[in-house]
């Protein structure tokens, strides 16, 4: 189940109005891919990117229209960072909506990523399809926290499966379903063994659980106790019994595969 801020869309087929018009009706749209997180249109001319992209439509299967409007590049050099693009989408009654809601600071970027988003939530690798999500939303927090899943680390490791545990952990989707047990307004503290997030230790916060691609694989104690708790937890989820409560700890997760850990406030304290 995808989060809120977050919309699957298929490469094949979508195609960039104005750039593609010329083309005789027969001919197939040309295909969009993501290359990182731009937009990549490949014309006889040569390739068209994000930036070049800008104020063009993107017809989508289902009828859907989107419509670039602006794109930057955030962080220290082009090969690094991320593509920031603010969408239109088009409404019959209200016209041209921003896609994304505001953002803290007001913005309303969405991120481009390559690949397919399963209904369980993981984004899988695949050339074809690329999904978009809103800053707010958990592919883009986790691409920004440096889990790029089509990178792999110094030592060779690759980041996809990585990537795919930390949208669990940041959704609380402890059972893997795409199922999120979160809310607005719970900070977590997110590390890993690679050293591409190290923890904060923020004064209050405790070990809550360890993290796979496939969800939780022990959980001290759950982030939002009214949307679940740990006796709910291993009734639901059969693979967590025996795994929840005070046996879970940060070695014990990663003995049992854990690839990504967090820290957040125990059940019934005040998020800060």
């Amino acid at each position: 189940m995808s989060d809120i801020n977050t919309w699957f869309l298929i490469a094949l087929g979508c195609a960039l109005h104005g750039l593609v018009a010329a083309a005789p009706p027969t001919a197939p749209a040309a295909p969009l891919r993501a290359e990182g997180t731009e937009w990549v249109l490949q014309t006889e001319s040569g390739a068209l990117r994000s930036a070049d992209l800008v104020g063009a439509e993107l017809r989508l299967a289902g009828g859907a229209v989107l419509r670039i409007d602006s794109v930057q590049h955030i962080g220290a050099s082009p090969g690094r960072g991320w593509w920031a693009h603010e969408l239109s989408v088009r409404t019959e009654l209200q016209g041209w909506q921003p896609l994304c809601a505001p953002h803290s600071d007001g913005t309303h970027y969405a991120v481009v990523l390559p690949g397919r988003e399963q209904a369980d939530g993981s984004l899988s690798e695949d050339a074809t399809a690329f999904a978009l999500s809103c800053t707010s939303g958990a592919l883009a927090k986790c691409l920004r926290m440096g889990y790029e899943p089509w990178q792999t680390t110094s030592a060779g490791v690759p980041l996809r499966s990585t990537f795919n545990a930390c949208v669990r952990m940041v959704r609380a989707d402890y059972g893997g379903h795409g199922v999120p047990y979160t809310e607005n307004g719970h900070q977590i503290d997110v590390y890993d063994p690679l050293g591409v997030q190290r923890p904060d230790l923020l004064p209050g916060q405790h070990f809550e659980a360890g993290w796979s691609e496939h969800g939780a694989v022990c959980v001290h104690h759950v982030r939002v106790e009214h949307k679940l708790t740990l006796a709910q937890l291993e009734s639901l989820y059969p693979p967590l019994r025996g795994r929840v409560g005070e046996v879970c700890t940060e070695d014990f997760a990663r003995a049992h595969g854990a690839l990504l850990f967090n820290r957040s406030d125990l059940p019934g304290t005040v998020a800060r």
